[in-house]
């Protein structure tokens, strides 16, 4: 039997197909904008919104970066930033705005770092340990004490010596704490070893490169989502990144590898990470600071180092748990005290005293909110005890102080 060929059936019921399969693309791309507008995390928005959507919409549903392109330090906090808890000031520093010009008789002070000054694990400012410190000394009666967190996630000595030059000093501070040692290996981790020079060019690549505009299909956040979940494209976040490193920046596949219990591996069997390490040494970290000292003496700006703690976590799977970023702190916390004592500033030996109990970390170097608080305790203690801070009605000048502190017992946590 000839089964007779209906053309316009056919094309009735082709064009009925495409209409159906049209609107319910078109409904799952709406409940895809639904969600990452309204529902997705603050991480999943980052990692499935185009670079147009971070751009435009990123204030707007409550999900701007923490951290914006600066000119000259490469990238620091975003200015105005407010996410519940957590806030920055117009100067993009993490807490409340800044008087300017400085009030008379206020003793400010500058507390220069990373990621473990912002306090990053810990998601209320008012909780973050500079301004604990700041609470802490009013309390005992310095109520002229301002403290500013200038920490910025992910910053090394290099962005802190270029802010502080460029920013810091405008705010006027009467002292400077010095606190990081972790953001500096990673320039350490380059090779060859030709590569490892004073403008860390070897790890870093330029902030912004030419962009190339992604496939037309990842113009649909349907699409896109898909794509970047079954591993077929990447997030826009990566055509044009705040981070940017060189192909002779090996850290990244150290800490891969350290993750997935692979190393060494690959590269590594031929030159290990301790290898790389002995052959970069922190000579740019130990100028860095220096000049960071150097530049505070010259403006009578009081100077303080502190030492850098960490506790190993093997079962978190953190990368200070390895031998080779155990050498490295413990080469850079050293290198600290060598300045202290060729630059003649207080040294705080903050390492040696603190609690190296898992109760107070976040992983092996941020703390939590309990280790914020310690943490902010034995500054507070040090500054107290050897006269750093004048008290209110006494000259901001004070005299000449030890370069090193008695041991302080740990404090008894507050239950």
């Amino acid at each position: 039997m000839k089964i007779k060929f209906d053309r316009k059936q056919f094309v009735q019921n082709a064009f009925l197909s495409f209409f159906s399969i049209f609107l319910t693309f078109i409904f799952l791309e709406v409940g895809a904008r639904f969600y990452l507008f309204h529902l997705a995390s603050k991480e999943d928005f980052t990692t499935y919104a185009s670079l147009r959507q971070l751009q435009k919409y990123a204030g707007e549903v409550g999900k701007e970066p923490t951290i914006s392109h600066h000119r000259y330090i490469g990238y620091y906090g975003t200015p105005n930033y407010q996410d519940r808890p957590n806030r920055h000031n117009s100067l993009g520093y993490r807490g409340e705005e800044i008087v300017q010009p400085k009030p008379p008789g206020e003793f400010r002070i500058l507390c220069i770092g990373a990621s473990t000054t912002y306090t990053t694990r810990v998601d209320d400012y008012r909780l973050a340990y500079p301004y604990l410190l700041e609470q802490e000394l009013h309390k005992q009666g310095y109520t002229n004490v301002k403290v500013i967190n200038g920490g910025v996630p992910g910053w090394d000595t290099w962005n802190m010596l270029i802010d502080f030059e460029l920013r810091g000093l405008d705010l006027n501070p009467d002292m400077i704490i010095f606190y990081e040692a972790l953001n500096d290996v990673k320039p350490r981790l380059v090779w060859p070893h030709e590569v490892y020079r004073g403008d860390n060019s070897g790890r870093n690549a330029p902030m912004v490169s030419r962009v190339s505009m992604p496939n037309i299909l990842e113009y649909s956040t349907l699409l896109r989502m898909l794509g970047i979940m079954l591993n077929l494209t990447e997030p826009h976040t990566a055509y044009e990144t705040i981070d940017r490193t060189q192909d002779t920046y090996v850290g990244g596949k150290f800490h891969d590898q350290l993750k997935r219990k692979t190393y060494p591996s690959g590269f590594f069997q031929d030159v290990s990470v301790m290898d790389i390490l002995k052959a970069n040494p922190p000579i740019y970290y130990q100028r860095n600071i220096e000049n960071i000292v150097d530049i505070a003496k010259a403006r009578n700006i009081k100077v303080l180092l502190a030492t850098f703690v960490y506790v190993p976590l093997p079962e978190l799977g953190d990368r200070t748990s390895s031998p080779e970023y155990i050498y490295a702190l413990d080469e850079h916390n050293a290198t600290l005290k060598k300045i202290a004592q060729t630059r003649q500033v207080p040294l705080f030996d903050l390492a040696s005293i603190f609690p190296k109990e898992p109760q107070y970390f976040d992983d092996g170097v941020h703390v939590n909110d309990k280790g914020s608080a310690v943490k902010a305790n034995f500054f507070a203690k040090y500054l107290v005890e050897t006269q750093m801070i004048p008290k209110p009605g006494q000259p901001t000048t004070a005299q000449p102080t030890p370069t090193t502190a008695p041991p302080t017992p740990a404090p008894t946590p507050k239950k």
